[in-house]
């Protein structure tokens, strides 16, 4: 088994983690080269209609 770095000894508390987590998500999106989209609704008659436009989109946050 291979292990990088420490574990810690003792677990976080859920407030700890919370902090933690919310830091790692605001590291992501200040890096990421794709912005996160604004919420919007798109409509299909089809599935095969949103696959389409799926597999077209350039900004995999959008599905």
């Amino acid at each position: 088994m291979k292990i990088v770095g420490k574990q810690s000894r003792t677990p976080a508390t859920p407030e700890e983690a919370v902090l933690r987590a919310g830091k790692i998500i605001a590291e992501a999106f200040r890096v990421s080269p794709i912005k996160k989209p604004r919420g919007f609704v798109v409509k299909f008659k089809t599935r095969q209609d949103y696959e389409n436009w799926r597999r077209d989109q350039k900004n995999p946050r959008l599905w």
